[in-house]
């Protein structure tokens, strides 16, 4: 099972004269060899750098008829734009893609198939040369990633790629029949259909087509494509479970429609790897019901299972920490510069207790520019350059990390001339000059 949102990135820096650059950027890859429509097979799939071999059951006898699909497209019509699966069974990835969507959209994905394996990955040192988990039976979960080795923090532990996109909402003309006939054929005509119905345990009806839809909608992420909402299946990252104080985060690129799994701390060899599902910032109540009312399980991960008095006290702190972000803000707004500085400490406080750091995104940068106002450069200087050790630790690497990277280095180079500068005129001031 895997959940159906990203990892919320909780960042201070709203305010209008802060700048705030997102740690999570677009994750780049490349190969020679190519496969289907000229596309190079992903590096990340390391166990299987090979082009498929789609049999005569996944493709039509011509297929460059529909290039760069390889099926036919299977439509629905709807008052104001057919409805339509569209399919590449020959993509790098081994098991396929399928895409429900209306023609306009389709072509949006079209051009991030096209350039998507075209660029190379920007932190390779941050990629294991072998994959560090398998998947096991975990009890009370049924199947789950175990590591199979230490995992240091700020590693990628899996890179996936989707199987099926699908809407989120279709047009009032169009029944749930034929939604439920679109994910059927979505998924048969891939490549590897294991890939996708070996995810559940369930029986299967006649047609194995409600079970389809059920399978999709526990499975997969929310994710923004073309600007549009829709439902991504990644078939390996659904093996990861949930856990309230989760180990590893998730980043989806909208550039290469590809899921990373991220450590958010070290990982120890016979650990499960697990992601939240839920808001990690959310009180208990509020992470059951979302578990609860979207995938039908209630979480008895460690953080749950605390006793009562653990549990709401968390509640509170994490109340608390909503209320000290809207604080800040305003405060920054009307000038108050050292109310600000006492409510991010206050903040810091909090993340740490609750383990919330790996979320937070950029929250050095906010002490950093507030000192900065202040003219305490020593401290903003300080604070600067743990905001430069998070981008490099945890920051997802792409063009955008690259350019948060450079931005701080000259932010920090500027701020040690400046200090230097400030020194030698004290100097000159204690000489009598």
């Amino acid at each position: 099972m895997a959940p159906t949102q990203i990892r919320p990135v909780v960042t201070l820096l709203l305010f209008s004269f802060l700048i705030s650059p997102s740690v999570a950027t677009d994750d780049d890859t490349t190969n020679t060899q190519t496969c289907g429509r000229g596309l190079p097979p992903t590096p990340f799939d390391l166990d299987s750098l090979t082009c498929p071999d789609p049999s005569p059951e996944t493709t039509i006898s011509n297929p460059s008829a529909f290039a760069p699909w390889t099926h036919a497209p299977y439509c629905i019509e709807a008052a104001d734009s057919p409805w339509c699966v569209f399919t590449n069974a020959a993509t790098p990835s081994g098991h396929g893609i399928s895409i429900i969507t209306t023609p306009e959209l389709a072509s949006d994905v079209l051009s991030i198939l096209h350039s998507q394996f075209d660029r190379p990955f920007q932190a390779p040192e941050k990629v294991y040369s072998a994959r560090p988990y398998e998947v096991r039976d975990v009890p009370g979960k049924g199947k789950g990633a175990v590591a199979t080795q230490r995992i240091e923090a700020g590693r990628v532990v899996l890179v996936d790629h989707a199987a099926v996109l699908a809407a989120v909402e279709y047009p009032a003309d169009v029944m749930k029949e034929e939604v439920q006939e679109m994910m059927s054929e979505a998924v048969a005509r891939l490549a590897d259909p294991g890939c996708v119905m070996n995810l559940t345990r369930k029986g299967r009806d006649e047609e194995g087509v409600a079970e389809v839809e059920d399978l999709l909608l526990t499975n997969s992420f929310v994710v923004e494509v073309g600007g549009e909402s829709v439902m991504g299946l990644f078939p390996n990252v659904a093996r990861i479970n949930h856990a309230c104080d989760a180990n590893a985060f998730v980043h989806f690129s909208e550039v290469t429609l590809a899921m990373t799994i991220w450590s958010a701390r070290d990982i120890e060899p016979g650990e499960e790897i697990t992601i939240s599902y839920s808001d990690p910032t959310a009180t208990y109540e509020e992470r059951q019901n979302a578990l609860l009312n979207i995938w039908g399980f209630k979480c008895n991960c460690d953080m749950c299972s605390a006793p009562l008095s653990h549990r709401g006290a968390s509640d509170t702190r994490r109340r608390a920490l909503r209320q000290l972000q809207k604080d800040v803000i305003e405060q920054a707004q009307k000038g108050e510069f050292r109310e600000a500085i006492q409510t991010v400490e206050e903040i810091f406080r909090v993340v740490e207790v609750e383990k919330l750091g790996p979320y937070m995104g950029d929250m050095f940068e906010t002490p950093a520019r507030l000192y900065y106002h202040m003219g305490d450069l020593e401290r903003a200087l300080e604070y600067t350059k743990m905001s430069l050790s998070e981008a490099r630790d945890f920051g997802v690497p792409g063009p955008k990390g690259r350019e948060r990277i450079e931005m701080l280095e000259k932010i920090i180079q500027r701020m040690e001339g400046e200090l230097l500068a400030k020194e030698k005129g004290q100097k000159r001031e204690n000489r009598g000059f």
